[in-house]
Parts: C-alpha cells; sequence; structure tokens
C-alpha cells in the first residue's frame, strides 16, 4: 500500500498538521490549532482510520503544536525526549491556556500533559518510519521521514513563510546539513513545514535550506564577529537590521522574531559554548 497524507491548515500562523497513512498505522502530526479545525481533524482520523494504530507525533512541545493532543486519548503519543526538560511542555501548555482564556476559546477537551508512549533520544528507525532530532528551533524537535514515500515532516523549519527562528544557530546549522544530505541521497522529495506549504521536488527543499543558511550565516557574522570586534551595539543593531532573507528585507510583521534573534545570537557570542 502506498502512504498518502491529508495536510490540515490552520488559520493561526498557517500551522500545519499532517495526517500520514500507512497500512497498519495512521500517524498525526501536531493537530492544531482552534477547537474546529481540530474537529475536522478528527473527523477525517476517525473516517480514515479503519481500526488502524493511531500515532500522535509531536514535532516539538511550542504551544501552537502540543494544544490538541487531548482530543485523541487513545494515540500512541511520540516525541523527542528534551520535550520534558526543564518544565518545558509544562510551561508551553500553560501558555496555550492563557491564549485560550484570552480570546475566550473553549474546547471540548483538557488541555493537559500528553502520556507520552516513546520518547526519542538519538536518530533511530521506528516501524516504517526513520526519527531525526533537529535542534536549532527548539532543542526538542523532531523530524519524521516516512521512507516509502521519501517524505519528511520537520517541524518548524524550511517554512516558505518565515526564517529561522533560533534557539541555538548551531545546532540549527547541523540539522540543515543533516535534511540537506538526506535529500541529496535521494531519499526526501517532499518537505512539510510547521507553518505555511510543503516544499516539493529536490530543487525548493535545497532552495529552502540555503536561504535559511545563509540567514544563519549573515546573522552570526553580524553579530559573533561585531562582538569579536568590539564593535558598538547600535552599530551592531542598525547592522542586524538590514540583513535580508532570501534576498529580501525583513517583513515588518518579523522584526521582532528578528529582534529575537539577535538577542539570542548574542547570548550565544557571549557564552562559553559560543
Amino acid at each position: 500500500m502506498a502512504q498518502s497524507y491529508q495536510l490540515f491548515t490552520s488559520c493561526l500562523w498557517q500551522t500545519t498538521s499532517a495526517v500520514v497513512s500507512t497500512e497498519q498505522r495512521l500517524y498525526l502530526f501536531d493537530p492544531a490549532y482552534f477547537p474546529h479545525e481540530i474537529e475536522a481533524i478528527a473527523d477525517y482520523v476517525q473516517r480514515e482510520r479503519n481500526g488502524r494504530e493511531l500515532v500522535l507525533v509531536l514535532t516539538h512541545g511550542d504551544w501552537d503544536h502540543v494544544v490538541g493532543v487531548g482530543k485523541f486519548p487513545d494515540a500512541t503519543i511520540i516525541a523527542q525526549k528534551e520535550i520534558l526538560t526543564g518544565g518545558r511542555i509544562e510551561k508551553k501548555l500553560n501558555k496555550a491556556k492563557r491564549f485560550d482564556g484570552s480570546y475566550y476559546v473553549v474546547r471540548s477537551y483538557e488541555v493537559g500533559m500528553p502520556k507520552f508512549t516513546k520518547l526519542v533520544e538519538d536518530a533511530q528507525d521506528w516501524q516504517e518510519v526513520f526519527f531525526l532530532p533537529v535542534p536549532g528551533h527548539t532543542p526538542d524537535q523532531m523530524a519524521t521521514l516516512f521512507r516509502e514515500q521519501k517524505l519528511l515532516v520537520v517541524g518548524d523549519m524550511l517554512s516558505n513563510l518565515e526564517f529561522p527562528f533560533i534557539d541555538d544557530s548551531s545546532a540549527y546549522l547541523d540539522s540543515l546539513e543533516k535534511i540537506e544530505q538526506l535529500v541529496l541521497q535521494g531519499k526526501v522529495e517532499e518537505v512539510i513545514p510547521g507553518h505555511g506549504v510543503p516544499a516539493k521536488g529536490r530543487e525548493e527543499i535545497l532552495h529552502r535550506i540555503e536561504r535559511d543558511r545563509q540567514y544563519l550565516l549573515d546573522a552570526r557574522a553580524v553579530v559573533f564577529e561585531g562582538i569579536t570586534n568590539n564593535v558598538e551595539e547600535d552599530v551592531r543593531r542598525e547592522q542586524f537590521s538590514q540583513l535580508t532573507y532570501d534576498g529580501v528585507s525583513i517583513d515588518e510583521h518579523l522584526h521582532s522574531a528578528h529582534d529575537q534573534n539577535r538577542d539570542q545570537l548574542c547570548k550565544e557570542a557571549l557564552s562559553p559554548k559560543g
């Protein structure tokens, strides 16, 4: 049986929820976000499941990606082990609850701690998929490769909508390299990001990888070299504000995320690890 998928896209940040079908299982990624959107996902899963095991994979623990887990109480839940580090997921779940409260969002299920069946530590095969930790946006981000379909579900990276949002720039670059190698080896022909539309075909995927890599390298150069050379902070800020992404100025609505990247890179540059 050939694998296939259905993609649901929330009106909140175009957050994606993929349902990938295999002969024995239905894989659901990051069910999001508003109640009517999650109801539509649940209805689809119920129609298509046909007695198969439901595997719910969290690409990472950000609040917009974990809020829908409670709607699927009998799912096998899988995530990368770092999702439990330092109370991370508890904080994100609380953020989701605050968001819902602020906008009077009412759900038919409790937004609570998932009962994880499996926590992935390193790259590994599991059933018909391959799990690959890809930290950088978050420490717990994990990609899932469906080998037969050559489909990679990556979480919050390689989006058509946004540049990299950085938690660890060095780890992010390493993760891009891992994915690039899979593409060059012919193992990946389609990528589903956590926000936006899939990248289809080698050329488009490699383009997204390269533009994300270039943004990271340019951003690191401004901050790391600026600090090393004692460039005034105001000058560094101005240089950083002039950075482009894919040859285009940073969109105004993403200036805040761009500034947060600068702050994160400053921390990295000043840390012993950096």
